[in-house]
């Protein structure tokens, strides 16, 4: 069991991220690009389509078709991020991955998920009206909370400060992991921005890409920084976070 230090280490969440992706490419990528990548790419295809129409029918409706895609985007990435949670943390706790039951598990959660969810967003974007740094702290604070609610069985409240406890001291740690996967993400976008400046079949191409390793690290990075938390702070072994699930 390791020693807790009570900080979070960033490059073993590095490490736990992308190599629960490597090891798993099917699970994680694939996983992510058929419950992510296409309904996204479809969504913004249907998007740039619905700016070209002509009679004011096709322009209402093309609103109302948005809302429900967008509706059904976010059902289907809290279903993905619940499911790479299960499968990241048994992963790291050294047992097989299932993801039949990775699924099953994240789908007896959505409910609570969609709710946890909806309290998060209200949460941190009120924040973000009062001067935007009340939205940072509390996402930070409250980034974990979705891990907790999978490996724990909590309620929403409850989820939020275990969150809370486990992120306090390391928040700015934290906030560093993050700024290196947004620089990641900025020099990507830069790429994708230039193979779209030479053919829009490349630009969709590569964008659904993106939209799947996104939503591939994004489920394994939380996992991870839950884990080295859990790790840090209460010497908790990957084995015995496993255990869970058993």
């Amino acid at each position: 069991m390791a020693e807790p230090t009570g900080k979070i280490d960033i490059s073993r969440v590095l490490n736990n991220t992308f190599g629960v992706i490597m090891r798993h490419p099917l699970i994680y990528l694939g996983l992510s690009f058929l419950i992510i990548g296409i309904p996204n790419a479809l969504l913004q295809t249907a998007q740039g389509s619905f700016t070209t129409g002509a009679d004011g029918f096709a322009v209402a409706s093309s609103y109302s078709a948005q809302g429900v895609g967008f509706i059904v985007l976010m059902l289907l990435s809290i279903l993905l991020q619940a499911t790479l949670i299960v499968a990241t943390l048994n992963d790291l706790g050294g047992k097989p991955l299932s993801l039949a039951d990775c699924f099953a598990k994240a789908l007896k959660k959505l409910l609570p998920l969609i709710g946890l969810g909806i309290v998060v967003a209200l949460g941190v974007g009120l924040g973000m009206m009062l001067l935007v740094v009340p939205g940072v702290i509390l996402y930070l604070m409250w980034i974990v909370a979705t891990p907790v609610m999978m490996a724990e069985d909590r309620g929403v409240i409850d989820s939020l400060k275990r969150s809370a406890e486990l992120t306090s001291g390391s928040k700015g740690m934290i906030f560093v992991l993050l700024i290196i996967f947004f620089v990641l993400a900025v020099v990507f976008g830069l790429f994708v921005a230039f193979i779209g400046s030479l053919s829009t079949i490349l630009l969709a191409i590569i964008t659904l890409v993106s939209n799947t390793v996104t939503g591939a690290i994004q489920g394994a990075g939380v996992a991870s920084i839950y884990v080295d938390l859990r790790t840090a702070k209460e010497g908790t072994d990957t084995s015995t976070l496993a255990e869970i699930f058993a």
